[in-house]
């Protein structure tokens, strides 16, 4: 009895303890904090755990809108985080040189060599995206564009195979296996045959895993201790991914360098090389290309499959685009008949608009202060928005919120391409323009800008070209919709709805296609 008294008295200082640290800590971050008097959620205010449980929920794009709304441009998201809803802010944090990537990126790494989104230092980040980038930049494009015909020719074939069986098709899945077969042939020119095989079609429901794992570990970093409980849960997808990857890189590292036009052929020799192949940046950098490449070409088509078939005055008048400009199938591919297709253009950007890709936060902090050759310190403050803000705080500017600004975008959750036909809309230097940013801002925005608008464009264009489309009877047509009277944020009928786990998960819409009567004499 004795020793349960003293481990009951043990135990109850302890309690006490640690509630009296916690009042100190939480009244600290509520009164003495420099951002005390910045407006936010409480929970927010003294814990990430607020962040944590959006990430949790998917929601956190959703909770960012609603934040704004309610206090403003500038809300505390963490006690060391701001969000802000401004495109000045967007130039203070994401084109600065003040400002890096902020260290929880490192807490989202899967591979022993950081990759080019995991990498928050600016020189070794910078000589990453060097590399990456040469195999998607534009004139890269011009060398890959065969491929990715194919494949789209593909994906085409499939939505024919079920137009034939009367099947109402989920355009989300086809959408991923399409990017994911795109991804396979431009890293490594590897064959992994989503679209009309179901081997490798796991590797969709893989990456979701892997992305809702980077974000939550990105808005609550303290919950990364359960990261050995995931890798033993994860086990057997992780191995699968790593088999998988492995088998691309020696099918391709077997074959000479300028056999394809992909990754390999561009970076190879540019990339260091390690221990073993898990080891090798080539590695790091073939995870993170499978990881992100189809996410957003296929969350821009399914969010616009989506809104063209609400929209019917949209749908027509892009179509009549598409069909004129065309007079084949075969016509379709990069040059001046699809640059001329502003329509098209004006309907994927208002796409990207209402559905970002990454709909979330982009964390971003100062960075360190410099030595100088005296032995003093260069260390210039950080002003984002007005506020300075102070080393060891983190911001961001949510793409979502920021895109459905009403300051920006007049009627935000209308779907309206004609905004991008206005002169203000072609105007670069306009506010919408400055306010629309779904690749991001600066150094270190998506690099594979011109590869999404060319898979997209040619995707768009070829299926409208062949395929009437409307939306599923019953249930099915509904999927991917909002629900009228939910109150988190789901209730708008008639928006895509996305969940937030870094990139966008979505499903649908589901869509009944038919077959065009005269397209290519078929």
């Amino acid at each position: 009895m004795a020793w349960t008294a003293v481990v009951g008295v043990v135990g109850t200082y302890f309690l006490y303890l640690l509630i009296a640290w916690l009042f100190l800590l939480f009244s600290r971050r509520l009164f003495l904090h420099p951002f005390k008097n910045i407006p936010g959620p409480f929970l927010a205010k003294v814990t990430n755990l607020y962040g944590g449980i959006q990430a949790i929920r998917r929601r956190g794009h959703l909770a960012s809108y609603e934040n704004h709304v309610k206090f403003g441009p500038v809300v505390r998201y963490g006690p060391n985080r701001l969000i802000f809803n401004t495109i000045t802010a967007v130039q203070d944090i994401y084109a600065n040189p003040l400002v890096t990537k902020s260290g929880v990126y490192v807490l989202t790494r899967m591979t022993p060599l950081g990759n080019v989104f995991d990498t928050p230092e600016v020189d070794e980040h910078r000589r990453k995206r060097k590399i990456i980038s040469q195999p998607i930049s534009e004139k890269a494009m011009r060398d890959f564009e065969p491929t990715m015909a194919e494949q789209i020719d593909t994906f085409v074939e499939q939505l024919r195979k079920s137009c034939r069986l009367s099947e109402p098709i989920n355009m989300t899945k086809r959408l991923e296996y399409l990017g994911g077969d795109v991804v396979g042939h431009l890293g490594f020119g590897y064959p992994l045959k989503m679209q009309t095989e179901e081997t490798n079609q796991w590797l969709m429901w893989g990456l979701s895993f892997v992305n809702v794992r980077v974000n939550i570990y990105m808005q609550f970093p303290k919950l990364a201790f359960i990261e050995p409980a995931l890798k033993i849960l994860g086990s057997k997808i992780r191995n699968k991914y790593r088999s998988i990857i492995g088998k691309m890189i020696v099918n391709r590292t077997s074959i000479p360098k300028d056999a394809k036009r992909d990754l390999y052929a561009y970076a190879a020799d540019s990339m260091k090389g390690g221990t073993s192949l898990i080891n090798s940046e080539l590695w790091a950098e073939a995870f993170f290309f499978v990881v992100a490449g189809g996410a957003t070409s296929a969350t821009a088509m399914a969010a616009l499959f989506f809104y063209l078939t609400r929209y019917p005055s949209v749908y027509e008048k892009l179509n009549k685009e598409i069909r004129t400009h065309f007079q084949s199938g075969e016509d379709i591919h990069s040059g001046k008949a699809l640059r001329d297709c502003i329509y098209l253009r004006a309907c994927i950007d208002e796409a990207l608009r209402m559905s970002p890709p990454a709909p979330g936060m982009l964390w971003r902090e100062k960075i360190p202060p410099k030595k100088l050759a005296d032995g003093g310190l260069e260390d210039p403050p950080l002003v984002v928005d007005g506020h300075v803000i102070p080393s060891g705080s983190q911001v961001a500017v949510n793409i979502y919120a920021l895109h459905h600004n009403e300051e920006y975008f007049s009627d935000p959750f209308q779907f309206i391409p004609e905004r991008w036909l206005t002169a203000e809309g072609r105007d670069s230097s306009s506010l919408m323009r400055r306010a629309f940013a779904p690749f991001g801002v600066g150094g270190r925005s998506c690099a594979g800008k011109a590869v999404a608008y060319l898979e997209i464009s040619l995707t768009m264009a070829k299926t409208l070209y062949y395929f009437d489309l409307e939306i599923a009877p019953g249930p099915q047509g509904q999927i991917g919709a909002g629900t009228v009277g939910r109150k988190d944020g789901r209730g708008r009928k008639d928006e895509f709805q996305l969940y937030d786990v870094f990139t966008s998960l979505h499903d649908g819409p589901v869509l009944k296609l038919r077959e065009r009567q005269q397209a290519d004499g078929e």
